[in-house]
């Protein structure tokens, strides 16, 4: 009976010691996954945007030059006041113009890459410049910029 005991107990802390211990034989082990998977910066493009930003101010060149032309064009309408009011019209809209004219000639590219991160959130990134990439690229954040994954 007192062997009975021992080996009872025996087999006990045995048993325990494997399961602490994580010995369990295992059942299956998991596949390796592919660095893709694993990397946390990944992700797949799934959208581009591409648009065109006005200059957010001109130099005044174009203001001066439309306002020239403008205040020509409207001295050669009327006489007497109405020459003098279409001469002021037309160097302000010239002003407009020329300004619009000159903000639109600055104006700078820009790409929204939308990517879907392996841990299946969503970032946007702005791009100065025509896209790099494709729907379906892969991409890595590299010091806060999406490189191609290689």
């Amino acid at each position: 009976m007192k062997n009975i005991a021992i080996r009872t107990i025996a087999r006990a802390a045995l048993v325990a010691a494997f399961v602490t211990a994580g010995a369990a034989p295992a059942v299956s082990q998991a596949a390796p996954q592919n660095h893709y998977n694993q990397c946390s910066n990944c992700g797949t493009v799934v959208s581009t945007n591409t648009y065109q930003r006005d200059a957010e101010r001109g130099s005044g060149l174009g203001a001066a030059g439309g306002a020239v032309l403008g205040g020509l064009v409207g001295n050669q309408v009327g006489s007497g006041n109405g020459r003098t009011l279409a001469t002021i019209a037309g160097a302000v809209g010239g002003a407009y113009g020329g300004n619009r004219l000159e903000r639109n000639m600055k104006a700078v590219t820009y790409t929204d890459v939308r990517v879907k991160m392996a841990n299946g959130g969503h970032r946007t990134f702005t791009e100065q410049g025509n896209p790099r990439f494709r729907n379906g690229d892969r991409v890595r954040v590299q010091q806060g910029r999406l490189v191609h994954q290689g």
